[in-house]
């Protein structure tokens, strides 16, 4: 599967505040339809800092601190963690953004569909780190559309 990596500079920044939203009000409404998920990544320590819902995707126990990388890398199918391990080498290398989707277990351990989007970001001092979002790829619930039956 070829991985794609894409720059974030070359879209343009939709400004939430021209519509009348706040930063806070977008993140409330991308949370309320999915598990939405945040994390850093320090590259000086290899911590892996995650909010809940990261926990919720890959159906691991909720923990304060650094989560536990021996039980997330058991979490993601096999053959997709080289793509994921090549995504983070480049970001780190080249200071770009990348976006994988990969398959993960969830609490029922059945493979489903997450999106991983992150960016490199510099620090006063050190390595950098990476940051970003996952979310589940697919809705977790049916859902329906109607039509008004005329074909």
């Amino acid at each position: 599967m070829p991985i794609r990596f894409d720059q974030l500079d070359h879209k343009q920044f939709q400004d939430c505040h021209q519509v009348g939203m706040t930063e806070s009000e977008v993140v409330e409404l991308a949370q309320a339809f999915r598990l939405y998920g945040f994390y850093r990544i320090d590259l000086d320590t290899g911590h892996f800092f995650a909010t809940p819902d990261v926990f919720r995707i890959f159906g691991m126990g909720i923990t304060d601190g650094p989560l536990n990388m021996v039980e997330f890398r058991s979490r993601i199918h096999p053959d997709d963690m080289p793509m994921l391990m090549e995504s983070f080498e480049r970001t780190c290398a080249e200071k770009q953004s990348y976006h994988n989707i990969y398959r993960a277990l969830n609490a029922d351990d059945q493979y489903k569909f997450v999106r991983t989007v992150g960016k490199f970001r510099a620090k006063a001092s050190g390595a950098g780190e990476i940051v970003g979002i996952t979310y589940e790829f697919f809705e977790r619930l049916r859902t329906a559309a109607f039509s008004d039956g005329e074909e």
